[in-house]
């Protein structure tokens, strides 16, 4: 029997229990490839999701039983679906205290892996993943639509495309073109797969196209991104296409459909979540290449005369670029020196990260912090602002809702 007549055979219960299965094999496999981050997280700034100080202990103490658990639900070793929903349960909840501890955590792939297992103790887990799915492709693909696309990750992974298609000296406005058709492929393709029941072979062709031509561009012969990275788009291209070949096809029934209305809350009010991140309502969303839809940027720059005076372990990191008498503190390649993960697309991380790096060096140090973020509503159009003073960071961490505060 051919994998294509083999799937569509499996009931949805079935398709929610490969789900779990691939997502929890995937979650040691990334866990593996960022060990720093679970099992030495005082290394790097720990900014707790809640203003409370939690020792950086536990973070490496809750890995244990997650790992424990996703072995168990790899292997399928517990036939009782009611004590299959306990693991899940108690493996939820060993992964969501990392995230109390520390907003590193809130990786992309740790976020889809808690909604996943939150999803397998509600009603119809397949459809709601689908779903969820979808509003990750829609919603990513409208946080990159701006006016100069190419500027932004997007624009690095088309002209790499066009050099394994040896055009390299291409027009920017073609660069420009290519984006914005990129983020509307994407665009349609999460629309697709929320009818994925109607166009299964269609849905399931665009999502390995997407994520085939991400693993080239960002593979080894390609931008030779974190393996992180390449484990998250490999996940979803295997996922995706499950999900898509294996969707009941679409029925309206009259007489449940306020049973449907009630079994597809959970990702409705995931789309509205994910939506509202547009317009800087929600906290930021983590997109399936780990940016956010409002990538706020927090740059903290150090006067090159005062170069010097930082503290030998951030000294690696302090870029030789000069722009007008100032050098950039690159953020990034320290978390994935500290934390062998990206940093968190999150504004209020950022503030606070860069705060714990300002509390280590002399007061006499003089530094600015450039924010470059998206408008309001017009979430396409950005604006660059900067702040001078410990006082002016601070005011701008008191305006969030959640901690902006590192423990250290």
């Amino acid at each position: 029997m051919t994998t294509r007549r083999w799937l569509p055979s499996l009931t949805q219960s079935q398709v929610a229990l490969l789900t779990l299965r691939l997502a929890a094999g995937f979650q040691l496999l990334l866990m593996s490839a960022t060990w720093k981050l679970w099992l030495n997280p005082g290394s790097f700034p720990l900014v707790p999701l809640l203003p409370l100080h939690l020792r950086p202990q536990l973070i490496p103490a809750a890995s244990i039983p997650l790992a424990a658990g996703c072995l168990l639900l790899i292997f399928n070793v517990l036939p009782q679906p009611r004590l299959q929903k306990r693991v899940v349960l108690l493996t939820l909840v060993a992964a969501a205290v990392p995230v109390l501890g520390s907003l590193q955590c809130l990786q992309a792939w740790h976020w889809l892996f808690m909604i996943t297992l939150l999803l397998n103790l509600l009603p119809l887990p397949a459809s709601n993943l689908r779903a969820v799915i979808a509003a990750l492709y829609v919603c990513s693909g409208l946080s990159r639509f701006s006016q100069f696309p190419e500027q932004g990750p997007v624009g690095l992974i088309v002209r790499q495309l066009l050099l394994f298609a040896e055009q390299p000296a291409v027009q920017p406005e073609t660069v420009r073109l290519c984006c914005h058709l990129a983020c509307a492929f994407e665009i349609l393709a999460g629309l697709a797969l929320l009818f994925a029941g109607s166009l299964p072979g269609i849905t399931a062709a665009a999502a390995a196209v997407m994520h085939l031509s991400l693993l080239a561009a960002l593979g080894p012969f390609g931008l030779g991104h974190h393996p992180a990275v390449l484990l998250w788009n490999l996940h979803l291209l295997l996922l995706v296409p499950l999900l898509a070949l294996t969707a009941p096809a679409c029925r309206l029934n009259p007489h449940s459909v306020s049973a449907a209305v009630r079994a597809y809350l959970p990702a409705a009010l995931h789309w509205l979540f994910a939506l509202s991140g547009l317009f800087g309502i929600a906290d930021n969303w983590p997109s399936w290449q780990l940016y956010s839809s409002r990538p706020e940027s927090w740059q903290l720059w150090i006067r090159r005369d005062h170069a010097a005076r930082l503290p030998d372990n951030l000294q690696p990191w302090l870029s030789r670029t000069v722009v007008d008498g100032w050098q950039p503190l690159s953020l990034e390649r320290l978390s994935f020196a500290a934390t062998s993960s990206p940093l968190v697309p999150e504004d209020r991380f950022q503030a606070a990260v860069i705060e714990a790096f300002l509390q280590t060096m002399p007061t006499s140090t003089d530094f600015q912090i450039r924010i470059t973020e998206p408008h309001q509503f017009r979430w396409w159009q950005r604006r660059e602002r900067r702040i001078f003073t410990l006082q002016q960071l601070h005011e701008e961490q008191a305006r969030f809702l959640l901690n902006a505060r590192s423990v250290r």
